[in-house]
């Protein structure tokens, strides 16, 4: 019969809890603040940059720590300017006959952005007698892993009704985080991927599943905006098992590489990554679904 994996909570370590928690917390105030902030100034292409380089960074050491430097620069290059490409293409307000105007611009000088890109990889990677296709295979996806979630972030911010969407991506990821810790700790006995992350229960990614369904309930109705119930409860579960499966995905690069954490620029957390690894998820996620159904529904505008 196969293992049901049932064992005892792990419970909360007071010291370790508090360190978690003030550091979540600082996180999110600082990601809220450069929301707010917006494309105004650059702040938060600014802050998204920044994130993609530091996350570029730690990528690179945990999958393949002894690429070329060549392509892990053009990789965290591309990683890094794409959330400055959108916004700056977001920024036309007149009609353009190849990038069109506001969000659209955004999306198809991320687009150009992505291809140019690939081809400067491609290019070395086929002239130069010591390069690796592997490595500039990897720095290709690094670049995509951080750069197009934290794009799509941007360009949710500036989408009609954006302050509100994108700062319930970054509240709802850490309420879903939140709750998963504290139910998994407390009540965690079924585990859901013993191997490639011991720590996650079903406990957990319902725990966490609820922080994310009462976020999307309750703060519409103290802002007042007018969202359905069902919607509320769909896009919960939606963030649930998006931050999820970004989670569960960063998890199993570091089981591959036999690493604890990305890094340890985060007191209680580890690295970047470690702390973003659900929010590129959900951004990219959440900006898919407010282009398509919140489009149609009239919920947003590009």
């Amino acid at each position: 019969m196969p293992s049901t994996h049932i064992a005892e909570p792990a419970g909360i370590k007071k010291k370790s809890f508090i360190t978690r928690f003030l550091t979540s917390v600082v996180y999110a105030v600082v990601f809220l603040g450069c929301v707010i902030s917006g494309n105004e100034y650059f702040v938060l292409p600014l802050f998204c940059g920044a994130l993609a380089f530091l996350g570029c960074r730690e990528f690179y050491d945990i999958t393949s720590p002894n690429m070329n430097r060549v392509p892990q620069f053009i990789g965290t290059l591309i990683g890094v300017s794409l959330p400055f490409i959108t916004a700056a293409a977001r920024l036309n307000t007149e009609q353009n006959p190849v990038l069109g105007t506001g969000g659209l611009a955004g999306l198809i000088s991320l687009f150009y952005a992505v291809v140019f890109g690939s081809f400067a990889l491609l290019t070395w990677a086929a002239l130069t007698p010591t390069s690796s296709v592997k490595d500039s295979a990897l720095a290709l996806f690094g670049a995509l892993y951080l750069g197009v979630p934290l794009a799509s972030l941007v360009l949710i911010r500036e989408m009609e009704g954006g302050i509100f969407f994108a700062s319930m991506t970054i509240l709802s990821v850490w309420a879903a985080d939140s709750f998963a810790y504290l139910g998994g700790s407390l009540f965690g006995r079924h585990k859901i991927a013993p191997v490639i992350s011991p720590k996650k229960s079903w406990e957990g990614f319902f725990a966490g599943m609820l922080g994310a369904v009462v976020i999307w309930i309750v703060l519409p109705l103290l802002f007042g905006m007018h969202f359905p119930l069902i919607g509320s409860i769909i896009v919960g579960v939606l963030v649930t098992l998006a931050a999820f499966i970004g989670d569960l995905f960063e998890s199993r690069m570091k089981r591959e590489a036999c690493v604890k954490d990305s890094g340890t620029l985060l007191p209680g957390h580890g690295g970047i990554l470690d702390r973003l690894d659900s929010t590129l998820a959900v951004s990219t996620m959440l900006f898919a679904l407010l282009s398509t159904v919140g489009m149609a529904l009239g919920l947003v505008n590009m």
